[in-house]
């Protein structure tokens, strides 16, 4: 068996601090832009899928079937907060009796917010929440469940997900 040697572990150890250094690592995520401290304790930390998401006709779409969808970013006291990032959401059919209820992905939108304009339109100062409503037009029967799946990236925080069971007619 051969012994490592001092020469050998120093190697091993400036190649453990040197690689990340310059991203040679092989992590594919993003860097993210430093936020000084106590602001960084507001950027979103969670988020909460509102019970109010539901499958319904769309108010502003001429009766256009889809999801209204109502979120909610929560910083690190747990108070809503805004966030500035993209929102993906994605719709899976149900999968019973599973640790996991997603099954077959059927859907997916991507809402792009880091721009002031865009984040204000989906605001609502009434409920700090935000809303979205995302056109899908399949037919749905009344009980029928989908799995709801958002997930918030952005530049100045880890990636962030929520999961919440949407039932058609409720």
């Amino acid at each position: 068996m051969k012994s490592w040697s001092l020469r050998h572990i120093g190697l091993l150890c400036l190649a453990g601090i040197c690689l990340p250094l310059c991203g040679c690592a092989g992590s594919n995520t993003p860097s993210l832009t430093p936020v000084p401290s106590p602001i960084n304790l507001m950027l979103p930390q969670s988020l909460r899928i509102h019970p109010f998401t539901a499958l319904r006709d769309l108010e502003d779409a001429n009766g256009v079937r889809g999801l209204d969808v109502r979120i909610e970013a929560l910083d690190a006291y747990g108070d809503t907060t805004r966030a500035y990032g993209d929102f993906r959401f994605e719709l899976y059919t149900f999968r019973n009796v599973s640790t996991d209820p997603k099954d077959v992905k059927i859907a997916a939108w991507d809402v792009p917010m880091l721009e002031a304009k865009a984040n204000l339109s989906h605001w609502n100062n009434i409920t700090r929440a935000y809303e979205f409503k995302l056109q899908w037009t399949q037919p749905a029967k009344p009980g029928q469940k989908f799995v709801l799946v958002a997930t918030f990236s952005s530049p100045f925080n880890q990636r962030i997900f929520a999961e919440y069971v949407v039932v058609a007619g409720q």
